[in-house]
């Protein structure tokens, strides 16, 4: 992984999505939100991006698959250390935005009435 300022460096995959994720991570380390695979996949193909002043990051696009998705799901859910939950209601949402946007309406920690 990369920041702008054009230091590479290498971070465990669960890091990357709690802190560095640029479109997942506020829903994975605020609102403990695991991703569907398909919505995983969708940043991790995105090379990164600019994050203006805060700089962003950048990897090398790639995918996970399956059997690799399942794995890191089972151990990001599991660890005490994340309190993560899966949301399978989410599934349907096809694009990052989306299901972002609905994790927050769904699951907004500052919304008492959230279900």
């Amino acid at each position: 992984m990369g920041s702008a300022s054009g230091e590479w460096e290498i971070v465990n995959f669960d890091d990357f999505l709690v802190h560095y994720s640029p479109r997942l991570a506020m829903s994975v380390s605020f609102i403990k939100q695991f991703p569907p695979r398909h919505i995983l996949n969708e940043e991790l193909l995105s090379g990164g991006s600019d994050q203006g002043m805060s700089g962003g990051c950048y990897w090398k696009p790639f995918e996970i698959t399956e059997e690799e998705y399942n794995e890191v799901r089972e151990e990001m859910l599991t660890s005490p250390s994340h309190d993560l939950e899966y949301d399978p209601g989410l599934e349907d949402r096809k694009t990052i935005n989306k299901w972002c946007g609905a994790v927050l309406s769904h699951h907004n920690p500052r919304n008492r009435s959230a279900t």
